[in-house]
């Protein structure tokens, strides 16, 4: 029994298209893995998310979803230490290439009480929470306590964490000034002010601070 032509040509139209599909999400799972080494995570976990019943992304109108790859991750900072959960949108046309940064959105942040070890850096929950109040209470301008080179290695460290905590989305800031005349990175840091989550962030903060037990 033969098979017409067009049956063929539909067969193959249809593999064709289901091994595009694989194979662009196993692109994006790439594009995705390095996006977030890039940015001092190690990743644990790291799967396609097929169904979304909660959906975490804005709506994008304008652009084609379909094209659009969303992501579940699981990760260690690298940097600021604590083991967190996210989901990563990664766009890609027809060749699987990215054409802008992923967006993220963080199911929870990175914390100790996840697993993660604490940084050899420094305790980042009590210095970040610590730098959200300080924007809290009006601060929008960072600059080193003095020109020691001490206090110069402390306000990188301060830079690291602002970064950080604009890429969890918790504050907006403009791109830090680089220090030019001192063994340091950062001369300044402006425009510094807190997002909903990072007011959100504080509400918790405070509140596992009310209920936490006395020494």
């Amino acid at each position: 029994m033969r098979f017409p032509a067009e049956l063929g040509w539909g067969a193959a139209l249809v593999a064709l298209s289901v091994a595009h599909w694989i194979w662009r999400r196993m692109k994006a799972r790439e594009i995705a893995e390095q996006w977030l080494q890039q940015h001092r995570y190690r990743v644990k976990s790291l799967r396609v998310s097929y169904v979304n019943f909660q959906p975490r992304f804005r709506l994008t109108p304008f652009r084609n979803n379909d094209w659009a790859v969303d992501i579940q991750a699981e990760v260690d900072d690298t940097r600021l230490g604590g083991t967190g959960k996210l989901k990563l949108r990664v766009w890609t046309d027809w060749l699987g290439m990215i054409d802008r940064e992923p967006e993220i959105s963080w199911i929870h942040m990175p914390t100790e009480d996840n697993g993660g070890a604490r940084a050899p850096e420094s305790q980042w929950l009590d210095a970040q929470i610590a730098l959200l109040r300080r924007v809290a209470d009006g601060e929008s301008t960072f600059r080193p306590d003095s020109r020691d080179p001490a206090a110069r290695t402390a306000f990188d460290q301060t830079v690291e964490h602002l970064l950080a905590m604009q890429r969890r989305g918790l504050l907006t800031c403009a791109t830090p000034i680089a220090e030019l005349r001192a063994d340091a990175q950062y001369a300044a840091v402006t425009d510094v002010e807190l997002t909903p989550d990072g007011r959100r962030a504080l509400d918790r903060a405070s509140e596992a601070q009310a209920v936490a037990p006395g020494p």
